[in-house]
């Protein structure tokens, strides 16, 4: 009488398929044995998951359906680590009485003895699941802590194996530094970040849209400005930084800020005023379901503050935008000024930049000196030792100033063209625009307005604070 068996197939990784353990080979060799050994395969029950903790959901499967069966007298499988590789998931199997276990690439003895022999597969197939497990974690923070990623390389960069180093990735690099220094230097929210990205064809590696969930995590990655972070802590990579530490941490206090737009505002004003009598933040109600009406939190008790309908907010900010619209003369006359102020920015970095260079040049050669005095014996492993971290200090810090120069020399002439399109055209577009977008407009001017009885008092942006100080003064300076 033939017996009546299930088969277990499971494959963990990848790397198992690729070498000899794919499903359909584990199948094809569980039929093959079955036919030559008379057994009758009721079922197969097929796993992708691995065996070193309990919770396999095809491996509960079987318990179940053996349960209810009453009638299976084995458990077939390729190899015993295929089944089990943990001692809890193996003694269920060994508890079901009649039950026993056949494994076509092992010869097992029958009966008590061929159950005590499985049991010591099932510990050293955990034993070696626990060693290979610390192995893999304990090199990880090994390259970790030589500087190297031990993972797939972040967008930006690529995994170089010759070298074991990240590089830099000549096509998505450079936007990756132009999302780092558009969030910082300008006011822009997250989700019209996401849109600008689209525009530009970033994407993540599996093809798709870089959406707000995968942006939050680039800006917030230290991988960028040379720093590894790895199991809560923070190394310095070998790998070349993105973003200077400057930019990076200007973007940590934007994300961290309560005024980063990153969240969707359900009416046009709100976030743009504070109480002039109170100081407590002014918000919008929807009365009747119809109407907008803007009034204070009232955070602090009773407040003095009257409801203002929208409308009336709407007409209440003309004035803060025409106080920073441009005439086209006035433009031509400051886009020449921005045009010889970034050519002097320029010249001055560049100046910068060269003495910076020749003081990274000259402590190398002081530090190729020290390292030929310890070579020699003329200082000592411990002074070594402190010099070369002061040194390493010391290089860090030129780099640092290097990189931060891009920072520093202040916006590009396109978005200063940008600017000057924007102020001329601001009180056509605020009276064309919906409730909505004059919001946006206006949070592209103002950081804050304070309402009291009726009026707004504004408190622009840069660069918009000095056009409008330039409006009220007449006073135009060349800087």
């Amino acid at each position: 009488m033939n017996q009546k068996v299930v088969t277990y197939i499971r494959v963990s990784t990848e790397e198992q398929a690729k070498h000899g353990h794919s499903i359909e080979t584990q199948r094809q060799l569980l039929d093959d044995y079955a036919k030559g050994h008379d057994l009758q395969i009721v079922r197969t029950f097929e796993e992708t998951h691995s065996a070193h903790k309990p919770g396999r959901p095809e491996f509960a499967a079987m318990l179940t359906y053996i349960r209810k069966r009453k009638d299976i007298d084995a458990v077939l499988c390729y190899k015993l680590d295929r089944l089990a590789r943990n001692l809890r998931d193996y003694s269920v199997l060994e508890e079901m009485e009649g039950m026993s276990i056949i494994s076509v690439t092992e010869a097992l003895p029958g009966g008590a003895s061929g159950r005590f022999v499985a049991t010591i597969h099932a510990a050293v197939s955990r034993l070696y699941s626990d060693q290979l497990g610390e192995r893999v974690k304990h090199a990880a923070m090994t390259k970790v802590g030589n500087g190297g990623w031990p993972g797939q390389a972040p967008l930006g960069y690529l995994n170089n194996t010759d070298r074991k180093i990240l590089i830099l990735d000549p096509e998505t690099a450079p936007v990756i530094k132009l999302i780092f220094e558009t969030y910082a230097r300008g006011n822009i929210s997250l989700s019209l970040l996401v849109k600008k990205i689209k525009d530009l064809g970033l994407r993540t590696r599996s093809g798709s849209v870089l959406y707000k969930g995968p942006l939050h995590h680039i800006l917030k990655n230290p991988m960028y400005c040379g720093m590894i972070r790895w199991e809560g802590n923070l190394y310095q990579g070998s790998h070349e930084p993105l973003v200077s530490k400057a930019l990076f941490n200007a973007v940590q206090d934007r994300l961290r800020s309560k005024s980063s737009p990153q969240t969707k505002r359900s009416f046009a004003y709100r976030g743009l005023m504070t109480c002039g009598y109170c100081g407590c933040d002014i918000t919008a109600s929807l009365i009747k379901k119809k109407y907008t009406y803007y009034h204070c939190t009232r955070s602090k008790g009773h407040c003095p503050q009257k409801y203002v309908r929208e409308e009336r907010i709407s007409e209440l900010f003309i004035p803060i935008i025409t106080n920073v619209s441009l005439d086209r003369n006035l433009i031509r006359q400051l886009r020449k000024g921005v045009a010889d102020e970034g050519q002097r920015r320029k010249e001055e970095a560049s100046a910068l930049n060269r003495v910076l260079k020749q003081k990274q040049a000259s402590l190398r050669e002081i530090r190729d000196r020290g390292y030929e005095d310890k070579l020699t014996g003329n200082i000592s492993e411990k002074r070594w030792l402190e010099m070369e971290r002061r040194w390493s200090d010391q290089e860090e810090a030129l780099l640092n100033q290097m990189l931060d120069l891009d920072v520093r020399n202040g916006p590009a002439q396109d978005e200063a063209e940008a600017t000057f399109k924007l102020l001329n055209r601001a009180s056509d577009l605020y009276q064309k625009q919906s409730h909505s977008d004059r919001g946006r407009l206006l949070k592209t001017l103002t950081s804050n307005s304070t309402l009291k009885d009726g009026y707004l008092v504004p408190v622009y942006r840069k660069p918009f604070d000095l056009v409008a100080e330039g409006l009220r003064s007449s006073i135009w300076l060349p800087g």
